[in-house]
């Protein structure tokens, strides 16, 4: 389903981080996801879905938050890349995105 509202634009925003995953097991990264920082993320007002990816050769992280709004987003941004526990993978660059298609 392709979800277009008004003049083609969705009014969603992505809070994306990237992290440094180098030397990390994958099954502790992955509890470190569900038991800390997903939860955290869940109680940001606006919170509407999450993605968390990895690149195949297990170097690089991706996480992708969708909010309802702009500053919802820049909350929960900034919840990504501050709130952080503290045996979180580092951060290597974070950014906002306006949600332009969502297929």
């Amino acid at each position: 389903m392709i979800r277009v509202i008004e003049g083609g634009r969705l009014m969603t925003y992505a809070a994306v981080t990237y992290v440094n995953l180098e030397g990390r097991d994958q099954a502790d990264g992955l509890r470190m996801l569900n038991d800390m920082l997903v939860p955290r993320i869940k109680t940001v007002a606006g919170f509407q879905s999450a993605r968390f990816l990895s690149s195949p050769d297990g170097k690089t992280g991706v996480g992708t938050v969708i909010c309802d709004t702009e500053i919802h987003a820049r909350a929960c941004l900034d919840a990504m890349t501050t709130e952080r526990p503290a045996e979180a993978p580092a951060v290597t660059d974070a950014a906002l995105y306006e949600v332009v298609l969502e297929v």
